[in-house]
């Protein structure tokens, strides 16, 4: 679950930037995120001198986590010039969740690799599923921002093999870890799940994964009582490939 930022730079008669990220599960970019929302940006100002990024004054539609901000700071060009390939340029009147960090000068932050949901009618399909578990976070008032990044290292893939073909009728379930220091698991609970029999099995699957962490710099040493959110989400048949269930948001 750790997000990479790799910047290449091909040498040609002009700098050419490329930016690789791996894409967040909802989970991860949720939690690590200070401020998360869906918003409309309403008007974008020019880059200040030797800035990396401008302003834009966002309508908050509905508040999922963080403090209310009247504005957000993009990273990119405000005249969709050619900056690098990490810069994003989001034009006045787009709707999208915005998965934002406080940075440096206490402005949220959005960028290529914040895991941004844009919301328009060709997309509302794939957002649905993404909607409801913001809507699961309100609810439940999970609201906790935590910056440690973890990786699941055990065989959950292999063992979430044994629901191939599982017919659900939701297609999420939402569980939270609670960690020792050392990284061994206290607890599992579900908040969202398919079902107590399934949540069951599911719980029980999940106690028994490993995990490996990195908290700026300290690995695999958390604070006590540390939580993760995890998702899993069921894929149903199609095209006569059998339904599944997958640790990976796809």
């Amino acid at each position: 679950m750790k997000k990479i930022l790799h910047i290449f730079i091909f040498l040609f008669s002009v700098g050419i930037f490329a930016c690789d990220c791996d894409e967040p599960s909802i989970t991860e970019k949720y939690i690590q995120s200070d401020f998360v929302a869906n918003v409309t940006i309403l008007k974008i100002y020019p880059n200040q001198k030797g800035e990396k990024g401008y302003r834009a004054d966002i309508k908050i539609n509905e508040l999922f986590k963080g403090e209310i901000s009247k504005s957000i700071y993009v990273y990119g060009q405000s005249d969709n010039g050619i900056g690098t390939s990490c810069d994003i340029f989001i034009p006045e009147n787009t709707k999208l969740i915005a998965y934002a960090r406080k940075n440096s000068d206490g402005n949220f932050g959005i960028g290529m690799c914040s895991g941004l949901l844009y919301l328009n009618k060709s997309n509302f399909k794939n957002s649905k599923r993404e909607l409801a578990i913001l809507k699961v976070f309100k609810t439940k008032n999970i609201r906790f921002t935590d910056k440690i990044e973890y990786l699941e290292k055990s065989n959950l893939y292999e063992q979430l093999k044994q629901f191939k073909g599982i017919e659900l009728q939701k297609d999420f379930g939402l569980y939270e870890i609670t960690f020792s220091q050392d990284l061994t698991i206290k607890s599992v609970s579900e908040i969202s799940g398919f079902g107590k029999s399934i949540d069951q099995k599911l719980i029980e699957i999940i106690k028994q994964t490993e995990w490996s962490s990195n908290n700026l710099g300290i690995n695999d040493k958390v604070p006590d009582n540390s939580k993760l959110i995890i998702g899993i989400y069921f894929y149903p048949e199609e095209k006569g490939n059998p339904s599944f269930l997958s640790q990976f948001y796809l």
